[in-house]
């Protein structure tokens, strides 16, 4: 025997509250509706606080070890603690570092932060000549190929981002 909802609800003796179930079936809706948006504002604010970030240091760090020379001295110092402080940010601040998915990635993200902690006073204090022999030297070769690492995997990440050189 086949019974519908009307017909269980009258057998046994209740009467079906037709706005109790609409209610019901509503806030269910808007409750999943509401799920979904927090995880896409969750993704957009994982891009804002890590990989955006993340992305600007990397690159700022490449292109301080490549085009030192033709940037300056004042603009490479400048880029360099610009760089620092946003890895401090990512780290201490926003907390997101926890968003990096891979251990390697993980692994790497610290290996650079620790080099470009324990390079920042002699960027700040030492003469242009000295830096200019420290960003050749095969320390900060190591900082760039971290860096680069770092900056694949950010656009793998975000989609806007791969577009940029």
């Amino acid at each position: 025997m086949d019974w519908n909802t009307t017909e269980f609800a009258v057998t046994s003796g209740e009467s079906i509250n037709w706005l109790s179930t609409v209610i019901g079936i509503v806030g269910s809706i808007l409750a999943i509706v509401s799920a979904y948006f927090l995880l896409c504002d969750r993704k957009n604010m994982r891009k804002a606080t890590l990989y955006f970030p993340l992305f600007l240091a990397c690159r700022g760090i490449v292109e301080i070890v490549k085009d030192h020379a033709t940037m300056g001295e004042d603009r490479s110092r400048d880029l360099f603690v610009s760089c620092a402080m946003t890895l401090d940010k990512i780290v201490y601040t926003h907390g997101s570092i926890i968003h990096l998915k891979r251990a390697d990635n993980l692994d790497t993200f610290l290996s650079l932060k620790d080099a470009i902690d324990e390079n920042l006073g002699f960027v700040e204090n030492e003469s242009w000549a000295d830096l200019k022999e420290k960003f050749k030297s095969d320390e900060f070769t190591k900082v760039e190929s971290y860096a680069n690492t770092l900056l694949s995997r950010c656009k793998e990440e975000v989609r806007s981002i791969r577009e940029l050189p």
